[in-house]
């Protein structure tokens, strides 16, 4: 096989048919992999002509430089980004921004992102391909921080901070049930997202303890984004015109939610009810003003980089998992039953 000039790890992972997490163990010496799967590896390493960079890992001890990558950027990745950055400068540290906007990223551009020994930490707010990141930060050596995340949960050694996903909507759902409503929609986001999963079981708990089984037809699928909120809201509308109430996974859906439910004539919070999650700045100058679920994202994002300066400095971490409450904000978006 022809030697690729610049081998990343992703290639032998690709090669060897393994997870890049797998690679990274091989190459630090760490157990969990079999010895049949070792070979595999270090074959696929021989025939990529494939080199770690501990050149890099050098350089990484003297940058005072922080690496954040974001999978887009909304209003609550810029509520958790300021917080980011407040806290970066308190520390000392600078911050360097890469967005994705998509799950197709070429791995290279991590490769050089990572490898370049240039950051000396990563923070990474739900972002896309999070397994190959965080292989090559365990290659390269490199202290991260998990925002949110993808998929299944990470290991319990991961750094991640987190909220209260599910409690937040059960709380939120119980509000609406209090009031007599019983025909209430449900806008999750991309359902390969973790909070998005533990959001709709949060109704889901919510409906249950009432005794009202569960309709499928009553929740449809977003993506964080007014446009999806709006299109959403008038499926749910043309499916159950007696729906009374509508509970979003993000506050932009519920906005998109609150234009859909007014432009087909109805007034919001008292024909139909929207509660939203994340609490932003424009939730309360809505009209009317928003009901929402509040996270406290400057907060959770000033977290995030304490952890990280924690590991870059040599303190030992309190706890890997950090998790904040979360705070039902009435306002006047809600409203008793028709």
């Amino acid at each position: 096989m022809q030697r690729k000039s610049r081998a990343t790890i992703t290639d032998v992972a690709h090669l060897a048919q393994v997870s890049p997490k797998s690679i990274s163990r091989v190459i630090n010496g760490e157990p969990g992999v079999s010895e049949e799967t070792r070979q595999r590896i270090l074959k696929a390493i021989s025939e990529l002509g494939y080199v770690a960079n501990t050149a890099a890992r050098r350089l990484r001890g003297v940058s005072k430089v922080i690496g954040l990558v974001v999978s887009g950027f909304e209003d609550y990745a810029g509520q958790v980004v300021r917080g980011m950055s407040q806290a970066a400068q308190h520390f000392g540290y600078n911050l360097v921004l890469y967005v994705q906007h998509s799950g197709e990223q070429d791995p290279a551009t991590y490769q050089e992102l990572i490898g370049s020994g240039l950051i000396s930490g990563m923070l990474m707010v739900i972002p896309y391909d999070y397994e190959i990141l965080l292989a090559l930060c365990e290659e390269y050596e490199i202290p991260y921080v998990l925002l949110d995340y993808e998929g299944s949960v990470p290991d319990e050694n991961v750094p991640t901070v987190t909220v209260t996903n599910r409690k937040g909507t059960l709380e939120a759902v119980r509000y609406l049930l209090a009031l007599g409503h019983r025909k209430i929609g449900f806008i999750t986001a991309q359902m390969s997202i973790a909070s998005a999963v533990e959001r709709l079981q949060g109704y889901r708990d919510a409906l249950s303890e009432v005794g009202i089984d569960y309709d499928p037809l009553l929740v449809v699928e977003g993506d964080f984004s007014q446009t999806a909120g709006f299109e959403q809201t008038r499926v749910l509308m043309k499916r159950h015109p007696n729906m009374t109430a509508v509970v979003a996974s993000d506050d932009l859906m519920a906005l998109g939610a609150m234009d859909a439910i007014k432009d087909a004539g109805l007034r919001v919070g008292e024909d139909i009810s929207v509660i939203g999650f994340d609490d932003i700045p424009m939730a309360a100058t809505m009209h009317p003003p928003l009901t929402t679920v509040r996270q406290p994202m400057l907060e959770m994002g000033k977290a995030a980089v304490k952890m990280l300066v924690d590991q870059l400095e040599g303190h030992s971490l309190m706890s890997n998992q950090q998790e904040f409450a979360t705070e039902l904000v009435i306002r006047q978006s809600v409203g008793k039953i028709p």
